[in-house]
């Protein structure tokens, strides 16, 4: 089945997603020779950017994965001591995720590789039409939500 050009709202998602899986592809292998992989950079970046301690829901939500698989990941990553579970002030049953100092090398890593895959293959586009794109995504995602 061939897929129309004639649906404009379509096609713009089907780019979006083949650039995330662009984007998905280039970093994870540039970052596994330093030990990481996206997935794991993944979990890492939400949970230092979101603020205060961070629940495994809120997490799962953010990297949008299911909580089984985010298990998985927060397991590897307190094996590698970049995680660690602390119990939230007057609750001590609940737990929340934060960092540890050893995960700042992981950060600054997955900041440079990003950094770096923008300048090769990104650096070219009109900083003026990124702006303009950034917020047509930004909508269409308010808009699933």
């Amino acid at each position: 089945m061939k897929i129309e050009d004639d649906r404009p709202q379509l096609d713009f998602v089907r780019e979006c997603v083949l650039l995330g899986r662009k984007w998905r592809s280039h970093m994870d292998e540039r970052l596994r020779p330093g030990g990481l992989t996206l997935a794991r950079a993944t979990v890492l970046y939400w949970i230092d950017a979101l603020p205060g301690l961070v629940t495994q829901r809120e997490l799962a939500d953010m990297v949008g994965i299911e909580g089984p698989t985010l298990v998985r990941q927060l397991h590897a990553l307190e094996a590698q001591g970049l995680v660690e579970r602390v119990p939230f002030e007057g609750d001590r049953r609940a737990k929340g995720l934060r960092l540890t100092d050893a995960a700042k090398p992981y950060l600054g890593q997955l900041q440079a590789v990003a950094d770096g895959l923008c300048a090769e293959k990104l650096d070219r586009l009109e900083t003026r039409r990124l702006s303009s794109a950034t917020r047509l995504i930004r909508e269409a995602r308010l808009a699933l939500e």
